[in-house]
């Protein structure tokens, strides 16, 4: 009997990107026989593995399309990993979208996966509205849906998840992560640790403070974020053991920390100026509500010939085009909330999971990672 075979969705994503690896570095022809990868853009890795197989898919088609495509490839397929997601900076547009993606997808994949044993979901923390307002924090697992602000596409992908295994004998899980920390070859809508690099390299070039670019209650507030490593470890996990089956686990690095101390630590490994002393210059915003110091998205328009300048410094004109994946928008909506949220990883543990990693480490590995992929000049 062969192994097990893997279909990995956003393969050119930080997390598809992820569960590749880990299943080319940690798992055996005899555990998984094939690795299947698809995204709607041609698949870019460093990875070499002769299990890798690829198929270029485009999950806003209908799922009657969809399944004629993947019927040779996937029909083999045991274990799928959807992480496929469309960013829109709209609510109406990004639930529309991405509830539609994973419907498409799923219903294809059930036409041609006739050994079909799991399916994983990836979600995250807007499962818990983190994203709009103050909810309960540590979130878990259990807490009852929240229907503040426009549809949540999550409670209709999981939804159409539940619905589906209604009398079926394969297994479903979702994972939610929160703040995703990892590296791939291909722009990414919500690169929250390049954005980091391109902002501190350019602040340290221009020889200024490089002041996070927040407000006095997210900087004070805890905060938490998942290493893609561990997204991967935790969805391989529960996808393969029985014990796991058909339930939620949230995901995160294993720590709590505040920015006031972790942005001038972040600053200080590429030799920028920061303080946990920061001085803001607006009033105390309300909690709940949303204030930034500075907009990077602004902050961003006048830096690529500063960018262009430490590029050329360091003989890697190559690294130029890594501003264009600078995601300053997104950073914005993330920082201008004057709120702090966390996901409780319990359950988790209690299903025996123990992954866990420093989330100073989490983001200074990514750091290095992008040095090492040429996305960024040498660090010093």
């Amino acid at each position: 009997m062969g192994g097990k075979v893997a279909l990995i969705t956003g393969g050119n994503g930080i997390t598809g990107t992820a569960i590749v690896e880990h299943l080319v570095k940690k798992t055996s022809l005899e555990e998984w026989s094939s690795i299947i990868v698809t995204s709607r853009s041609p698949f870019r890795s460093t990875i070499q593995d002769p299990r890798i197989k690829f198929i270029a898919l485009d999950f806003s088609e209908g799922p009657e399309a969809l399944a004629v495509q993947m019927h040779e490839i996937c029909a083999p397929v045991t274990h799928a990993y959807f992480s496929s997601y469309i960013h829109r900076d709209d609510f109406e547009e990004l639930n529309k979208v991405n509830s539609a993606i994973f419907e498409n997808f799923l219903q294809a994949l059930l036409k041609v996966a006739t050994s079909l044993e799991n399916c994983t979901l990836q979600t995250g923390g807007k499962y818990y509205n983190l994203h709009l307002l103050p909810v309960p924090t540590p979130a878990r697992e259990d807490e009852p849906r929240s229907g503040a602000g426009p549809d949540n596409f999550y409670f209709s992908q999981e939804d159409a998840l539940t619905k589906a295994h209604t009398g079926q004998t394969w297994t479903w899980n979702v994972i939610r992560p929160e703040a995703i920390i990892g590296h791939t070859l291909k722009p990414n809508g919500m690169n929250s640790a390049l954005t980091f690099v391109l902002y501190f390299l350019v602040c340290k070039e221009l020889g200024v403070e490089a002041k996070m670019p927040t407000n006095p209650i997210y900087w004070d507030g805890h905060d938490c974020v998942s290493d893609a490593r561990l997204v991967a470890d935790l969805s391989i996990y529960v996808s393969t053991n029985s014990h796991c089956a058909n339930e939620a686990f949230n995901v995160n690095n294993g720590d709590y920390f505040t920015w006031k101390y972790m942005w001038p630590r972040l600053a200080s490994f590429f030799g920028a100026s920061a303080t946990s002393d920061q001085v803001f210059t607006r009033p105390m915003p309300s909690l709940g509500t949303l204030q930034q110091e500075l907009s990077l998205a602004e902050w961003s328009k006048d830096k690529r010939e500063v960018w262009d300048r430490i590029c050329d410094k360091a003989s890697m004109p190559e690294a130029k085009a890594t501003w264009d994946a600078g995601t300053w928008g997104y950073q914005d909506w993330v920082f201008q909330r004057a709120w702090a949220g966390t996901l409780s990883i319990n359950k988790a543990r209690k299903f025996g999971w123990t992954g866990h990693i420093d989330s100073f480490e989490s983001l200074t590995d990514s750091f290095k990672s992008f040095q090492d992929l040429g996305l960024i000049p040498k660090l010093e």
